[in-house]
């Protein structure tokens, strides 16, 4: 992909996390251009196997053991793929997806700062997702979460 392009689509990206739904406030450059440059990222890897941006991205600030929680409405037997990106100082991201009835139906709780949860749901309905900030090295760090569908 040209230079330009790949460009173009990380100022988008980043114009789309400025005007996202925030847990706590807006995020700040340069941690947002941070943030929309790992999704920009994670949607062309997820884009070669067919899946679209569905919903999102959800953004905002968390202190370390803060979480936040977002609603998303997935369709039964739907492919989705939610995925998570934190700022260069998070030391670990998590998220959790329950179902409607408050029911944990996935979660990628590694030590890692890029949860992905892959789930196909048995019914459509309004889903919530958790994202949790377990490590971080400030005293708060900034994500964003993205739900994928194909």
């Amino acid at each position: 992909m040209r230079l330009w392009v790949k460009s173009l689509l990380a100022a988008i990206a980043a114009l789309t996390l400025l005007a996202a739904p925030v847990a706590s406030a807006q995020v700040p450059d340069p941690y947002a251009r941070e943030l929309a440059q790992k999704l920009t990222q994670a949607q062309t890897v997820l884009a070669e196997t067919g899946y679209a941006r569905g919903a999102g991205p959800f953004a905002g600030g968390l202190g370390q053991g803060g979480s936040y929680r977002f609603n998303v409405t997935l369709r039964a037997g739907q492919d989705y793929r939610i995925v998570g990106v934190c700022d260069e100082r998070c030391r670990d991201l998590d998220m959790r997806l329950f179902d409607p009835n408050g029911q944990l139906l996935a979660q990628d709780v590694l030590e890692d700062s890029v949860p992905v949860i892959h789930v196909i749901p048995g019914f459509t309905g309004q889903h919530t997702v958790e994202v949790t900030m377990p490590r971080c090295g400030g005293p708060q760090c900034w994500f964003a979460a993205t739900v994928y569908a194909r």
